[in-house]
């Protein structure tokens, strides 16, 4: 489970990482509906606004010119609502509302016992309204036996849930949820159908309307937060219900909350044919780079809506075809990122773009993600995306939420940060400005998000680096993200993100496979003046986040952190799929990356993170007496080794000294950290070799560029041999203090005879297909507790994986990124035709 999204006056954003297979920064495995759900509940943690409906319909229902007929508003009257018996108010709704012709164009349709069939989870709101043309049928099975109609969220406008229990709401409540058991499971249910809606349709909002019995609910959601009326007597007072729907079936598509610069692509336009057969040109599946076509084509589902996207550049508008997308980042509030394959519209056989639709944290604090790449390019800091254009969408399409919650609280102390977006950025390509004095003292923050809905097109097109071949691979790779990120630093910018669906693996034409360090949106300027948070929530992605940044959320993020995470990535990866002593993979992988510790009222790091990196080694935990903890240890694919098998009979691979001379770094940066002196470093073990398996035997084949510039010490010794501890954890600890000494040590075991790497070891997904499950996740309520302070005080409390606040939950800097995410797996559905709810 990730970490609930609690706002705070003084820290940015911490992403929230679903275990889905969207995502690259999965640790547990495929979820559940139940976690899912659990996830979306916590991600909008004080995102509800409860307002009266007179209020709701001033500012979200827009009147229209054609007068309803006032006798209308009693038409539900009739309704059941015994306690128990929600199916049995379906079909007096639908034929209620069709027959009277409250939406003309539309029809209201009971979906409740099929899923979209290409949804993986098949779950199914109780009824829809659809376009007459867009409305699904009843059918015939494969068994010749009649089908109700299926869900389609690609063009569901509007859902309506029934319930005859609980309400998910309590406006008594601050955060205005519910703490009820049933409630939260309602709100969780909402939520995942208003994901789904973002998902699959180009959206700036979507209602949703909820039936509580003889009572309902109308509520807005934006990618800010979501607004919801009181509840309010439908059978009594049901002229609000009916002339809601009344208005909104005579909106135009944008009132409505479908993005104009979205165009939709009919599946046999010239335009989708065209697509088709772009993909299939040029077709070479020996070619390394032909990696890009099969992604296009993977896209072109046609099962997902294909569009035709606007990007406003500067002075310009451009045009990309896309099909489904590769990359969506979980969520209701937050960025809302989805990434694409694209195409050019002007030029459907030129090369392939890599096309990032998301809803960035509009402040004059935060530059777009564009404007750091077209900086970054200019100062030529390479293994980073090349910009093609970017732009916000011009239809001034920014959420509304935050604007509610501001009249609402017009007569408190201001927000800091309500200036407009500030005038003065340089041009393009010019050195970037000095963020202003942060003001946030004694001011009332708002804790809902301004959004901006913006898009960024670069040239590179990158794949998950689980593709990667081999170790030396996987390291080679990551080796040129870490110097993407020194020279970023070098000229002044810090990514402050770094995670396991940042770092991509890239061909390049003359370099051939190489890393690239992508998602700059959270990026910062090291000189800024504003060294407290720009957002309401921690930055980064709880997985990959150093032990320092998850124990003291008001630090500032620096290289020591950003290194620390750059490991937990290669472990992340290396545990994953390579040989090793670990027996219980899903296990760990929830320990030491998604677990959490609650000490002094607060979200803290994980016990076995913690004691790994102050330990200075991975260390197995067995759980038993039994079985005694023993130390990670990679292996060549020759020995199959077990937690009780003596390292020695293994013959070393180079992952054990990287790992050990990492570790031995971190160890000493935490000792002077907590108390200088304490314990010594781990020793790296020698390289030895495998005999009997295929090993790389050239070592001039990668490409290193010169990183003289700048360089601190290049003859510092990368495991000091000082008897004295405090001098020995000072001169190690300052092997992390700059990217120096972790390219050096990579460099040297890529490419030095010493040490010789395996050829055939990758081996398949070690993570359980069927997901590990952790403890239950603490109650909503809990959320206040702030994710921030010292090391761990009194005794704490572990629970489950907290990866977030999702992105959300993901708020960045710009465009959401990711990833972020995970694992490539599918969530086990129910029977066929079973509603899950």
């Amino acid at each position: 489970m990730s970490l609930p999204v609690i706002p705070s006056n003084n820290t940015s954003p911490l992403k929230f990482s679903r275990i889905q297979g969207d995502t690259e920064n999965i640790s547990i495995g495929a979820p559940d509906l139940e976690i899912k759900r659990r996830e979306l509940r916590f991600s909008m943690h004080n995102k509800f606004i409860v307002v009266s409906t007179s209020l709701f319909m001033e500012y979200y229902v827009p009147p229209v010119a054609q007068k309803r007929n006032e006798n209308l508003s009693n038409i539900l009257k009739s309704v059941p609502v015994a306690s128990g018996r929600e199916t049995a108010m379906y079909a007096p709704i639908v034929n209620a509302l069709n027959k009277n012709k409250i939406c003309p164009d539309f029809t209201f349709v009971s979906t409740h016992t099929r899923g979209d069939p290409s949804e993986t989870s098949k779950e199914a709101p109780d009824i829809g309204l659809y376009p007459k043309d867009r409305a699904p049928r009843a059918s015939q099975g494969p068994d010749g036996r009649p089908q109700a109609p299926a869900t389609d969220w690609s063009f569901v406008e509007l859902c309506i849930e029934c319930k005859t229990g609980s309400d998910p709401f309590n406006d008594k409540e601050p955060d205005f949820v519910s703490k009820s058991d049933e409630g939260k499971k309602i709100l969780g249910q909402i939520l995942s159908y208003i994901e789904l809606m973002f998902r699959r349709q180009q959206r700036t909002c979507i209602f949703l309307v909820l039936i509580l019995g003889k009572m309902c609910r109308i509520i807005r959601f934006d990618r800010s937060g979501a607004v919801a009326t009181q509840a309010f007597n439908y059978k009594t007072n049901g002229g609000v219900l009916i002339e809601f729907l009344w208005r909104y079936a005579r909106w135009d598509r944008s009132t409505r909350g479908h993005d104009p610069s979205a165009t939709l692509i009919l599946p046999d336009s010239e335009l989708a044919e065209a697509m088709v057969a772009r993909a299939k040109k040029d077709k070479d599946p020996k070619k390394q780079e032909d990696y890009v076509r099969q992604l296009f084509q993977e896209s072109l589902d046609t099962h997902w809506s294909w569009w035709k996207l606007r990007v406003d550049c500067k002075g310009d508008a451009r045009h990309f075809v896309v099909g489904k997308p590769n990359f969506i980042a979980p969520g209701v509030a937050g960025r809302g990122t989805r990434g694409f394959v694209a195409l050019d519209e002007a030029n459907l056989n030129g090369p392939f773009y890599y096309l990032k639709d998301a809803w960035r944290v509009s402040s004059r604090h935060i530059d777009k993600e564009g404007t750091t790449l077209r900086y970054l390019n200019e100062k030529g800091v390479p293994y980073v995306p090349t910009l093609e254009c970017h732009g916000d969408v011009s239809e001034a399409q920014v959420t509304k939420t935050q604007d509610l919650w501001k009249n609402l609280h017009k007569d408190e102390k201001p927000e800091a940060d309500t200036k407009p977006e500030a005038k003065t950025k340089p041009e393009e390509g010019k050195t970037l400005p000095k963020e202003g004095k942060n003001q946030l003292e004694e001011k009332k923050t708002c804790p809902f998000k301004k959004h901006k809905h913006y898009r960024i097109v670069v040239r590179e097109v990158g794949q998950k680096m689980t593709k990667f071949m081999h170790s030396r691979q996987l390291v080679y790779a990551l080796r040129c993200c870490i110097f993407a990120h020194s020279e970023a630093y070098r000229h002044g910018v810090i990514h402050r993100d770094i995670s396991a669906g940042n770092v991509l693996l890239y061909y390049h034409q003359d370099d051939g496979w190489c890393g690239l360090l992508n998602d700059w949106e959270l990026s910062k300027q090291t000189e800024s003046n504003t060294p407290q948070g720009r957002q309401l929530d921690r930055t980064g992605t709880w997985q990959f986040l150093s032990v320092s940044a998850l124990d003291n959320p008001s630090k500032e993020i620096e290289i020591e952190d950003e290194l620390e995470s750059f490991f937990h990535v290669l472990l992340f990866f290396a545990i994953r799929f390579l040989h090793h002593n670990c027996v219980n993979v899903g296990s760990f992988m929830h320990k030491y990356f998604d677990d959490y510790n609650v000490g002094d009222g607060k979200y803290k790091c994980g016990h076995l993170k913690q004691l790994c990196m102050k330990n200075g080694a991975i260390t197995l935990q067995n759980g038993t007496k039994a079985v005694p903890d023993v130390a990670l240890t990679f292996c060549w694919p020759s020995l199959k080794l077990t937690a009780g098998l003596d390292d020695a009979a293994s013959p070393s691979h180079p992952l054990n000294y990287i790992f050990s001379t990492i570790l031995g770094w971190i160890k000493s940066h935490y000792a002077l950290i907590q108390s200088p002196g304490n314990g010594t470093a781990a020793q790296p073990s020698q390289s030895k070799t495998a005999d009997g398996f295929r090993a790389h035997g050239v070592y001039g084949d990668l490409r290193f560029i010169d990183e003289t510039r700048g360089r601190k010490n290049t003859n510092r010794s990368l495991t000091p041999s000082d008897t004295d501890d405090a001098r020995k954890h000072e001169a190690m600890a300052e092997n992390f203090r700059s990217h120096d000494a972790i390219l050096d040590l990579l460099k040297t075991v890529l490419t030095s005879p010493e040490y010789i790497w395996p050829d055939n070891e990758k081996t398949p997904d070690k993570l359980p297909k069927e997901g590990h499950k952790p403890k239950a996740d603490p109650d909503a309520a809990s959320a206040n507790m702030r994710k921030g302070g010292s090391m761990h005080g009194n005794v704490p409390a572990t629970g489950s994986s907290l990866k977030r606040g999702s992105e959300h939950i993901e708020e960045p800097a710009n465009p959401e990124t990711p990833p972020k995410r995970a694992k490539s797996s599918k969530r086990k559905s129910g029977r066929k035709g079973r509603k899950r709810s």
